[in-house]
């Protein structure tokens, strides 16, 4: 794992929202709920397409059929968290979206996707993040169980 691996990954990402559920307000641990479900949703389409496409990565072909390169599974992460996050704190959008948009930048510059997949990342992660905001009542009925 590089240096922009932890920040840019599943570590931070993961990290961010357990420091959240742990020390956040009630607003704040509905918003990280919401958010983690909206990040499962992602990775779950986001894995399912990467075994259907079985796209090689740019740099690097002998990965196993998960871990392929579309669509990116960073980017997908971070927008399906950032469409929560900005709904729920509207002053934060400019500055997600912005480490949305970086993140997926960094992944083509480090040779690891092709824009394509950056592209469906960011699309599949903001699609999960809608999705969850409209179920969000029955997910907050289910989460106060």
């Amino acid at each position: 794992m590089d240096g922009t691996e932890a920040i840019s990954g599943y570590p931070g990402l993961v990290l961010m929202q357990l420091g959240v559920l742990y020390f956040g307000k009630e607003k704040e641990v509905k918003t990280a709920r919401l958010a983690v479900t909206a990040w499962a949703i992602g990775t779950l389409a986001t894995t399912a397409t990467k075994v259907i496409v079985n796209r090689s990565r740019p740099e690097n072909d002998s990965l196993p059929r998960w871990d392929s390169s579309f669509p990116s599974g960073h980017t997908s992460s971070w927008f399906s968290m950032a469409v929560v996050y900005a709904d729920k704190y509207p002053k934060l959008t400019i500055p997600l979206y912005s480490c949305g948009i970086l993140v997926g930048l960094s992944r083509i510059y480090q040779g690891q996707h092709y824009p394509s997949d950056v592209l469906a990342g960011a699309i599949l992660g903001w699609a999960s993040g809608f999705l969850t905001l409209k179920l969000e009542k029955k997910l907050n009925r289910f989460f106060e169980r």
